[in-house]
């Protein structure tokens, strides 16, 4: 799976979400979660989306926040196959901050991208 672009929610309108949902408060309460600590909670049809924004947030190096995601021109992720990651504020913040902890070996949490 891969992220072929980065859309408004506007455009996003009418599309099948495939991955997205409330945040689990990642790295709120413990230190030390990396991205296997974060994917393990998605199914495993799921996890190929994850995946695909990881490796796109990282190719790109992109900081999008929760604010970004809802509300900018091109925070939300449109997937080869038509569909979008659609995530709350808390939810972009948990995906988020799994991905830089892994990425900088730092101890992010949801917060750090929430807004």
């Amino acid at each position: 799976m891969k992220v072929i672009k980065w859309i408004s929610e506007k455009e996003s309108e009418g599309k099948k979400e495939s991955i997205g949902g409330m945040g689990g408060w990642f790295n709120f309460k413990e230190t030390g979660l990396r991205w296997k600590d974060y994917i393990e909670i998605w199914q495993d049809i799921a996890k190929p989306y994850a995946g695909a924004i990881r490796e796109s947030v990282v190719k790109n190096k992109l900081r999008l926040t929760g604010n970004d995601h809802q509300y900018s021109g091109s925070g939300v992720p449109l997937f080869e196959d038509d569909t979008i990651g659609s995530f709350s504020f808390r939810g972009w913040g948990d995906i988020m901050a799994a991905i830089w902890s892994e990425e900088e070996n730092k101890d992010y949490n949801y917060m750090d991208f929430y807004m």
